[in-house]
């Protein structure tokens, strides 16, 4: 069966290989969502000039708009990730935030991004809803369609940063305030399917790896680390963790990459498959390999994994992309572009650091068994003269 596809003019045209969600059963996945207006103009009054505050409202604004016209609400939210080019906007962003999630629980998570692809975008997000809402678990996360969704920062239990400046200190602190919420929800370490780690110094990446495979017992789920600027200054570390009753089967293939003590290159957990980041290096030429040529290696890489857990064509329903440069954006596209088709499903593309030397690219994903039958919203391409 063809996927549906929902037109609308009142998002805008996207720049790339991208539509702005999808939706699979009750599960909505919102891509980049941005606070432009349809015809690409950044929200704001004055020519020339970032205005977060117009630019965030009219984020939201565009998230209502994308999740309405897949038979969801606002309330439906149960996980949100946003992106600030400049985290001196956080104190600009908190307050239209709770104006719109004015008691609603959510998974929620703050980073920075250096900058957008569009020029003067000040903030960007990416979102699951569910229909008919979720239930918070009592400590910070929630359950919904099946699945737990939490976002863990280290703060202790006066409230304060838990070891501000000690990596490991905070890894351990985050590490206990997610397994709180694990527990609130009848789940334990053993249950979660995904982690994706921000860390403000990604040459910090090997300390916490044994912090890790203690809290997991020696067993990673898939997993995904990113370098980048996190919601407060004193903060190391951020988590954010998917979770399912009875965990996930481990999936591997000989095309990924598996290293030894390392995470799970995907989990299945369900019908859902967690893919964790895949980098697009050779060992005989990583420092010299194009952009492109690292895209098109970590798509080989991830679509290995879908076929090793028995998935058919088109099963992917979200990507979420990190670049080292923004100047390799067009190469980046241009491998991209050669794994997807139309109606591409929707994704996020931010810049941040990556672990590993030489790599320029890694990319994360989300595939369903039933991915093909997904509907997808996307704005028509131009009419032709």
């Amino acid at each position: 069966m063809p996927k549906k596809v929902i037109h609308t003019d009142r998002l805008m045209r996207p720049i790339a290989h991208f539509s702005h969600a999808a939706r699979i059963g009750n599960v909505v996945h919102v891509g980049a969502t941005a606070g432009v207006h349809p015809d690409l103009r950044l929200a704001g009054e004055s020519r020339g000039r970032i205005d977060a505050t117009a630019q965030i409202r009219k984020m939201f604004e565009n998230l209502e708009t994308a999740l309405g016209l897949l038979g969801a609400e606002v309330s439906d939210v149960v996980r949100i990730k946003t992106y600030l080019a400049f985290p001196r906007d956080v104190a600009i962003y908190r307050p239209i935030f709770e104006h719109f999630f004015p008691a609603q629980k959510l998974a929620h998570t703050v980073v920075g991004s250096w900058d957008f692809p569009l020029p003067q975008a000040a903030v960007e997000l990416d979102a699951v809803a569910v229909a008919g809402g979720g239930t918070a678990d009592g400590a910070g996360g929630v359950i919904a369609d099946g699945f737990h969704y939490a976002s863990a920062s280290p703060i202790n239990k006066h409230g304060q940063t838990a070891g501000v400046g000690n990596i490991r200190e905070q890894a351990s602190a985050t590490l206990r305030n997610l397994q709180a919420m694990l527990e609130a929800a009848g789940l334990s370490p053993r249950d979660v399917c995904y982690l994706h780690l921000t860390l403000q110094d990604i040459r910090e990446h090997a300390d916490i790896e044994p912090i890790l495979r203690g809290f997991f017992n020696q067993r990673l789920p898939a997993c995904t680390v990113v370098g980048a600027p996190l919601e407060r200054s004193d903060f190391s570390i951020s988590i954010e963790s998917f979770a399912a009753q009875g965990g996930g089967e481990i999936v591997e293939s000989s095309a990924a990459v598996l290293r030894p003590g390392g995470p799970a290159p995907a989990m299945l957990c369900g019908d859902v498959l967690f893919l964790s980041a895949q980098l697009g290096l050779r060992e005989e030429a990583a420092r010299c390999s194009s952009v492109e040529e690292q895209t098109e290696l970590a798509w080989e890489r991830l679509q290995s994994l879908v076929a090793s857990a028995g998935f058919g064509e088109d099963t992917m329903i979200r990507t979420n992309n990190i670049l080292t440069d923004w100047r390799d954006y067009a190469g980046f596209n241009a491998g991209y572009g050669k794994n997807v088709r139309e109606p591409y499903v929707p994704r996020a593309t931010v810049l941040g650091h990556i672990a590993a030397i030489g790599a320029r690219v890694q990319i994360e994903g989300i595939a369903h068994r039933r991915g093909a039958d997904a509907t997808i919203l996307q704005v028509p391409p131009p009419a032709k003269n």
